[in-house]
């Protein structure tokens, strides 16, 4: 056994007895509502595919073609042979879905958050973090860091101690970035009061958007319309298509200045090899279909009312709904005894929560039936109130 072998076995077993391993499903069928998983039929209460679009006859057509006529690959990075008609295509009406001049499509929103950060980070710069953003955030805040950019995380939505960081660095370019739709406990930026603090003190906005898109908003374009902030949205943003979307790659959003420098500078976009131009092709289709009159965002929006008022929420506005639980041997208890009923509802435990705060992270689809979520509020009220 090699060195790197015997450290890598001594960590994994310090995860197992620190209850930490995390062992993925394996999935017999596609990621539908009812889908195969170890062999069982379940009901996912756990999919990001919030509009269902990843099974979706267009999306699913659109992505054919393109792989008939382009191929199944880019075959290299964008700035060699790995940029098509529909990398170009893609970027333009995405950007138009968001209302910005411009967008650079990355592989996917982690290398989206990274490469922006690092891109955009110098001696002179101060990245201002909330506490609860993606783990692709945390990592490009490392990044800058390498950068000479000094780094300062406020707790979670606080707008006070955002604005007393700001005075500290009143004399720097402060460079501010959230989760848009936070992706654990489904709670919103308060963007309005953020941008308007931000705009005080000159410094930049970053928002990451990722479970916002294709969710929030009239139209489903995210949380700048969901606030109605079309008149002053953050410099940055960031929108996947991995979530709502069905598809996987993000984009980057902004002026014609940010795109071309993270064209040049980004090193996850200019050293990795490009999306498959099929890819590209799915993500267009579905934000036609989410733009369009038979968008499926009304019948989430009907789910995710159906559920809060079953579990007695007063207001609740996003997919995502975080079931408190606790201790982490519990939490992992409570999710097997659902899915010994057929609900696949995995737990979310330290170190993605904080020790004793796991929780069951349920999301909800569009194609959730009433059934569904009627079964599975009675399954938690038998198990997290018994």
């Amino acid at each position: 056994m090699t060195w790197l072998e015997a450290s890598a076995e001594q960590s994994l077993n310090s995860w197992r007895r620190r209850g930490l391993e995390r062992i993925p499903a394996t999935f017999a069928s596609a990621p539908t509502p009812e889908a195969v998983i170890d062999s069982r039929t379940m009901v996912l209460f756990s999919s990001s595919n919030y509009l269902g679009l990843a099974q979706h006859p267009r999306v699913i057509e659109a992505a054919s073609r393109a792989g008939a006529f382009f191929g199944a690959g880019s075959g290299g990075s964008r700035l060699t042979t790995g940029t098509t008609s529909a990398h170009r295509e893609v970027e333009r009406v995405f950007a138009e879905f968001l209302g910005y001049p411009e967008a650079v499509l990355f592989s996917s929103g982690f290398a989206a958050n990274t490469g922006t950060l690092q891109a955009l980070a110098g001696p002179g710069t101060v990245i201002v973090s909330d506490e609860r953003n993606h783990a692709s955030i945390i990592d490009g805040c490392r990044l800058a860091k390498a950068q000479g950019a000094a780094v300062e995380v406020y707790p979670h939505r606080d707008m006070g101690a955002l604005e007393r960081v700001l005075d500290k660095h009143h004399d720097r370019n402060c460079l501010v970035v959230s989760d848009g739709l936070f992706s654990m406990d489904g709670t919103v930026a308060a963007l309005p009061e953020l941008m308007a603090i931000c705009r005080a003190h000159e410094a930049a906005v970053m928002v990451d958007d990722a479970h916002g898109t294709g969710t929030l908003g009239a139209s489903g374009r995210g949380i700048v319309e969901h606030f109605q902030l079309h008149n002053d949205a953050p410099d940055v943003l960031v929108a996947t298509a991995s979530k709502a979307l069905g598809a996987e790659g993000a984009v980057v959003a902004g002026s014609p200045a940010l795109t071309e420098l993270l064209r040049q500078k980004a090193r996850s976009y200019v050293y990795s090899t490009s999306p498959a131009p099929a890819t590209c092709a799915a993500i267009a289709e579905a934000l036609d279909i989410i733009a369009g009159s038979a968008s499926p965002l009304g019948a989430l929006r009907a789910n995710i009312d159906h559920l809060s008022h079953r579990l007695g929420w007063k207001t609740w506005e996003t997919p995502i709904f975080p079931i408190p639980i606790g201790g982490e041997e519990h939490a992992v208890a409570v999710s097997e005894s659902l899915r010994e009923q057929g609900f696949f509802v995995p737990a979310i435990r330290y170190p993605t929560v904080a020790r004793n705060r796991a929780i069951l992270r349920v999301t909800l689809m569009a194609t959730h039936t009433a059934a569904h979520i009627d079964s599975l509020a009675n399954a938690l009220d038998g198990l997290i109130h018994s």
